[in-house]
Parts: structure tokens; C-alpha cells; sequence
């Protein structure tokens, strides 16, 4: 194998840049004529030196490689065949050939876009660019060797009458959007992967079209179509038209039938109908096998590969390596320097390989030589990125680098508003003079889709770059914008907590953690403690922010009836006025939903809830009792809800206060029943029960004393409520020790 890289070598460092006939209207041309030409325009140049470069790295890593081989022996190569058979055994377990997966791809898209506003153009070789990159060219100057992706300088030298059309993406865009309509109605969710191709799934779109009648299926072309853009391709619609534009049968119609291949052939005439432009079509089992089928009848034609076992494997036997999608020309030259160069060998080699290469790569390799692919297309929100670039001719001016940048920035904005994404890393990709390519990337704490926040960040990345190139200018070939890491459901829920927040289970949980949570407390803090509750069977439990009762259903809009119905008995309620605008007040609300949890994480703050039986475990110092002793206490809380899911009925029996006035309020603190239904009297209570520490501290007491009187007899005696001498430092002051407020519990 040394005399092949060697014979590599004196090729001239070819390969990188040779010629690609496995694309499109690029079959049976003279290779190494064109080779010659590429090679003679482009020596001397930065390109043909930073290709070099990359060549002598690519030749020692073959080397590398070879040497590796050397040392493998055949009971390494037993050992290897045993792992890649029992691979080869799950891998075809996976096969799934239920799927009927197409990928969609306009033929020369620029360019057909181009000719079809200037019809002179179609008869001329012709590509989309400029002297510096192509992006695409026609069928007329594929002829000549002339490519996407080829400087247009040697685009010239081979074609010397080529045309050369500026790009105009505006336009394409455009039409682009004309083209996703109609996939759409195939596949709502399709996959494009870019202006002028998309890969669609069939399955659901076939089982529906077959109960459709012919009225659904029957189209009619349009009089007025002008000529086919690519002479030497059939038509979308085998029907025959006259002079007139009209059937030569006189009918004007044409019904498809229901099968894939006459569902993706009305799709392509339906295109054609509406932009004037071809598409070519694969249709496979799945994704990898539809891209390749796609280009078996271009242009504007498809081919169907049968969902068999025995088809697929037919089909990718005598398959060139080159033409599966993720093999490139570094991949490719090393497959060849071991003798792959279609997926038959791949298949005999995959023992060797898998010593070679790493697994990634390897198993790839096996997923290709037996034919499988996703057959899952990920929907518009599981993209993981979106980007966009331009090529041009150097730039090393920092108003016109920035200046691009803003540009670039603002397409991409216009990309993520489109789609409703968001995305928190920003990357910035450069190509200098030499070719180099660098990214430089940017992680930020919030996710990001305007303008203004994506140049903010691009800006900073492109100063940094200019900066290490420092005292010289920093000279651009390319630039580019990319937004990827896009924010999870997860990442768009607000960080305010908001009652939905605490009504809602936790989606994780899948089995019954609220209720073993509740039971971990109930061990540690609460042992006298019980809970009369109802469960059901998926322990799903809510938590009514009225009446601070557990109501366990799996129906939100039962629960939903159950609060308004609480709303509504408390909106009757005499005395129910407005938290008062002390700074302890909170929410009642918001206040009792989490009650139960609140006071038991108030190991050192928690007082007894008798007060008679507080005074009698006081010592003579007045200390507080050990917290063992405080929690054997604790007053047992019982309540009962009944709840009927399927009449879609709540009823609650509510605890009353002696006057029926309204229910009876439980401080969540001190577990004392309080004889008022005035919730700022209650309110109070409750501040001076979360901050005994705070008072007494202020008090210069050395320790807290029993708990503060119950709200029982304010209202009784007609007296006014008002702060105690000892009441919390204002929103001004701060206060000497730490405050307990409700954010603390929802922390």
C-alpha cells in the first residue's frame, strides 16, 4: 500500500480537488481532462496551497493507518468478525421496512429559478455565484465538469462561455416557500434541509389516500406552462398535450392513483404546475436510501427502491461509497487505500475496519452496507441548529466585516422568527485568505433570537479574531452566523413561580414520588401526625390554593370546578378584604399551598400548637422544648375529600366556625385553630409566627417565649389590632436576623 500513497502523491495532490462524478449530469465525462485544467488554474494560488496542506495530512493519516494494519493479526481479526456479527444481529433486529420515506430535491434550483425568469439562459451553460465560489450550476455547464462549490475562475477554464448570475436569495426563498406549501399538504412535519430539498414521510398521507375518490387525486395541468427547463427530461404528467395545452384525449385531466409512486409524481407536478420548475424524487424505506434513490433520475424524474429486505440489500451491493450521504472525499480516499470503493467491500471489510476506524465511524459503515437509515424525521423543533454564510471576495476592512456580520445576523433572526426558536450558543465561523476555517462559539445564560442579542454576540466574537491577528488585518474568504442549543420546553417556562407551578404534578414522576415525599416527612417531622386522604391509582395530587386541601385526581377540569366553587363560597364571605401592605402579608392563596411543607422545614422556628401544653413543657428559664419533644406534639390534622372523576362532581366537607360565618383558619404555623375569619387579623398571626426569631432578637430577648396569642377574641372584644412593640423592621430597614417569608418556601 506505500506504492499507493506514493502514487497519490505523484498525481499532484488530486484527489481533494478532482472531480465528482457521481453527481448529477456529471456521468461518463473525461476526468483526467478536467482534472488537468482544475489542477493547471489552480497552482500557485492560496487555494491550491491550503489544499495541498490538507492532502499531506490526509496521506499521513492513511499511512498512519497502513502501519496499524500491519500489526493486526488474524486472531485480532477473528475476535473483531465475532463483535461486528453480533452488530450486524441487533442492527437487524432494528430493520424497519414499514415506512415510506421520500426525499425531495430540486433539480439546479438556482439556476432553474434563474432560466425561468430569463428564458435566453436555457440553452447556455450557465451557474448561480461569482468568480469566487459557485453555488450551482445548469444541466448545459454540468457537461463541462463545472460544479457547485467551484471557484468561478476555474469554472471559466472549463467553460469559457459559461454565464455567470449573481445570487439573489431573496427569490429563492420565495419560491422556496411556494415548494414547502405543497409538502406540507403530504407531511406537516417535514424535514428540509434546505431552500431546495426535504425529506417527507408518506406512510400517514398513503393510508388516507386510499378512501380518497378520484375528485382528490384529479388535476389538471395549466395551458400556459412554459417549455421544460431540461431538454433531455421527461415530463412530471405522462398525460399527452396538445397545441392548446389541453389532454390530446380532449379530457384536460389527469387522475393519479393511490400508490407511493403516483402520490409522489402528483406531488412533482403539482410543483411544476406552481413554480415552473422540476423536483426529482427517491422513495425508500428510509431516510438514507431515499436520498440515494433521489439521485438515480435526475433530472426531474424518481425512482422507487421496493421495501424489502432482499431489494435493499440488491440495491446497495454495487452502491459507490461516495454516493451515501456522511462519506466524503477524506472518507472515500481512505476506504479506497484498503480497496473499498462500493458497499459490497464495505461489508467484506468490516472486521478490518473496525479496527481502523473509531466506532462512530465504523458502525456507520455497517448501518450503510446493510442498507438501514432512519426512518424517523425529526419535526422543525428538534433541529439543532440553524446558520447562514456567505462567500466572498476578500475583506479585511472592519466597516465592511461588520457590516456583513449585522447582515448575516439579521437573516438569521428572520429564520428563528419564522420557526419560534430560540437558541443560547452563537457561533461564528470564519474562512481567511489561506483558506483556514475557524468557529469561535459563545454560550450564554438565556436563550437569544433578535437581531440585536445575536450581533451583540457575533460582534464580540469577530473583535476577538481581529484582535489575535493583530497588528495585521484580519482578510475574509467567508463568514458566517450559526444559532444552535435551542431552548427546551423546560428552558421557556418562566422563572417566576405562578400557581400553575404548584398545581401541576411533577412530569418526571412516574411513580407516586409526591406521595412517598409526603411520607419521608411524615417519618421525620410529623410521627403522630395523619393524613386522611383518598388515593388513586397514579397518586396524582393537587393541592386547592383556597381551601389547603389535598384533592387527588387525574382530571385538572375536576379540580378546576373545585376551586371555583371555593372562589365563589369565599367571595361571599363578609370580611374578606385586601392583604394589608405590610411587608410580611402575603397572598393567603399562595400562602396555604404549600402550609404543610413550610412548617415542617421550620426545625428551629417551629412552637407548639396548644398553648396550654406549651406553658406546662416550658422550663423555669423559659426555654423551648427539644425539637423531638415539639414534633411527638404536633396536633393531628385530618381531612376527608371525596372526589367523583367520572361525574366530573367535588364534594368537600368543609370545617365551620361556630357561627357559620365562614370556614375555620388554621395557622400553618402553630397549628392553632383560629375563631376569625378576618384574613388580616390572620395574617398578622401568621407573620408573627414566622418571625418569633426576628421579634425577640429585636425584643432583646435570649429566648423565644410561647407562641403569640390566637387570633380569638379581636373581633369578640371590638378592639383594634395593631403591630405589638416588637413588629418587623419596614421595607427600608433591614432587619438584624433572617426573615422567613413565603419565598422561602417556594425556593
Amino acid at each position: 500500500m506505500e506504492n499507493g500513497v506514493i502514487s497519490t502523491k505523484a498525481e499532484g495532490f488530486l484527489s481533494r480537488m478532482a472531480l465528482n462524478d457521481n453527481k448529477a449530469g456529471m456521468e461518463g465525462l473525461d476526468r483526467d481532462k478536467i482534472n488537468k485544467i482544475i489542477m493547471e488554474s489552480s497552482k500557485g494560488s492560496r487555494f491550491y496551497e491550503n489544499e495541498l496542506k490538507k492532502e499531506e495530512q490526509v496521506n499521513q493519516r492513511i499511512e498512519k493507518m497502513m502501519l496499524q494494519k500491519a500489526k493486526i493479526t488474524e486472531q485480532h481479526l477473528k475476535k473483531a468478525q465475532a463483535q461486528v456479527d453480533r452488530m450486524a444481529t441487533e442492527l437487524e433486529r432494528s430493520r424497519d421496512l414499514s415506512r415510506v420515506i421520500v426525499h425531495v430535491d430540486m433539480d439546479a434550483f438556482y439556476a432553474a429559478v434563474e432560466m425561468r425568469d430569463c428564458p435566453e439562459l436555457k440553452d447556455k451553460p450557465m451557474a448561480v455565484g461569482s468568480m469566487s465560489m459557485l453555488s450551482t450550476s445548469n444541466y448545459h455547464a454540468r457537461k463541462y465538469g463545472v460544479r457547485a462549490a467551484m471557484p468561478g475562475f476555474i469554472a471559466k477554464k472549463l467553460c469559457p462561455d459559461l454565464v455567470i448570475v449573481p445570487t439573489n436569495f431573496d427569490k429563492y426563498r420565495a419560491v422556496s416557500k411556494e415548494i414547502r406549501e405543497i409538502f406540507a399538504e403530504y407531511d406537516p412535519h417535514f424535514q428540509p434541509l434546505s431552500l431546495d430539498e426535504a425529506y417527507l414521510d408518506f406512510t400517514d398521507h398513503l393510508d388516507q389516500r386510499q378512501s380518497w375518490p378520484d375528485t382528490l387525486r384529479t388535476h389538471r395541468p395549466r395551458a400556459n406552462l412554459s417549455p421544460v427547463l431540461f431538454e433531455d427530461s421527461p415530463s412530471s404528467s405522462p398525460c399527452l398535450l396538445d397545441s392548446t395545452g389541453f389532454g390530446a384525449a380532449g379530457g384536460g385531466f389527469e387522475v393519479f392513483g393511490k400508490s407511493a409512486e403516483e402520490a409522489v409524481r402528483e406531488m412533482r407536478f403539482r410543483i411544476e404546475q406552481k413554480t415552473m420548475l422540476t423536483a426529482s424524487a427517491g422513495i425508500a424505506p428510509n431516510m438514507m436510501l431515499a436520498k440515494v434513490c433521489s439521485d438515480k433520475n435526475k433530472p426531474n424524474g424518481q425512482y422507487r427502491l421496493p421495501s424489502t429486505k432482499e431489494a435493499v440489500m440488491d440495491f446497495v451491493q454495487n452502491l459507490p461509497v461516495r454516493k451515501i450521504c456522511g462519506i466524503g472525499k477524506v472518507s472515500e480516499k481512505m476506504l479506497n487505500a484498503l480497496g473499498i470503493s462500493n458497499c459490497f467491500h464495505l461489508s467484506q471489510q468490516m472486521a478490518l475496519l473496525s479496527l481502523l476506524f473509531s466506532e462512530t465511524a465504523w458502525h456507520h459503515f455497517m448501518q450503510v452496507s446493510l442498507g438501514l437509515g432512519s426512518t424517523h424525521i425529526p419535526r422543525h423543533e428538534e433541529r439543532k441548529s440553524m446558520s447562514t454564510e456567505r462567500t466572498f471576495r476578500e475583506m479585511s476592512k472592519t466597516e465592511e466585516q461588520l457590516s456583513l456580520c449585522r447582515e448575516l445576523c439579521e437573516d438569521l433572526a428572520e429564520d428563528l422568527k419564522k420557526e419560534g426558536l430560540k437558541g443560547k450558543t452563537v457561533t461564528l465561523k470564519l474562512k481567511n485568505v489561506k483558506f483556514e476555517v475557524k468557529t469561535r462559539a459563545l454560550t450564554l445564560p438565556y436563550a437569544v433570537a433578535t437581531v440585536d442579542e445575536i450581533f451583540a454576540v457575533a460582534k464580540d466574537l469577530l473583535k476577538t479574531e481581529r484582535d489575535n491577528e493583530s497588528p495585521l488585518p484580519l482578510r475574509l474568504r467567508l463568514m458566517g452566523v450559526r444559532i444552535s442549543a435551542f431552548a427546551s420546553a423546560d428552558d421557556k417556562k418562566p422563572l417566576q413561580k405562578s400557581i400553575v407551578g404548584f398545581l401541576q404534578p411533577d412530569k418526571t414522576d412516574s411513580s407516586c414520588a409526591s406521595q412517598g415525599i409526603h411520607q419521608k416527612m411524615e417519618k421525620e417531622h410529623l410521627s403522630n401526625h395523619s393524613f386522611q386522604t383518598l388515593t388513586l391509582s397514579n397518586c396524582t395530587r393537587f393541592t386547592c390554593p383556597v381551601c389547603f386541601r389535598l384533592v387527588e385526581t387525574t382530571d385538572l377540569t375536576v379540580f378546576n370546578k373545585h376551586i371555583d366553587q371555593c372562589l365563589s363560597d369565599t367571595s361571599r364571605k363578609p370580611n374578606q378584604i385586601a392583604a394589608s401592605d405590610s411587608e410580611s402579608d402575603v397572598d393567603l392563596e399562595n400562602d396555604h399551598t404549600e402550609c404543610e411543607v413550610a412548617g415542617r422545614r421550620r426545625g428551629d422556628s417551629e412552637v407548639e400548637e396548644d398553648k396550654a401544653k406549651s406553658s406546662e413543657e416550658m422550663d423555669s428559664s423559659g426555654a423551648e422544648p427539644q425539637e423531638d419533644q415539639r414534633s411527638s406534639k404536633n396536633k393531628s390534622v385530618q381531612m376527608a375529600l371525596s372526589i367523583d372523576c367520572d361525574n366530573k362532581t367535588v364534594t368537600s366537607q368543609r370545617p365551620q366556625s361556630c357561627n357559620n360565618k365562614g370556614p375555620v383558619l388554621v395557622c400553618p404555623i402553630c397549628q392553632l385553630t383560629q375563631d376569625s375569619n378576618d384574613l388580616v387579623l390572620f395574617n398578622r398571626h401568621v407573620d408573627l409566627c414566622l418571625n418569633q426569631e426576628v421579634l425577640h432578637e429585636l425584643g432583646g430577648q435570649a429566648s423565644c417565649p410561647i407562641n403569640p396569642p390566637a387570633v380569638t377574641n379581636f373581633k369578640a372584644l371590638g378592639k383594634d389590632v395593631r403591630d405589638p412593640p416588637s413588629s418587623p423592621p419596614s421595607k427600608k430597614s433591614k432587619g438584624l436576623g433572617p426573615r422567613n417569608t413565603i419565598d422561602k418556601f417556594f425556593r
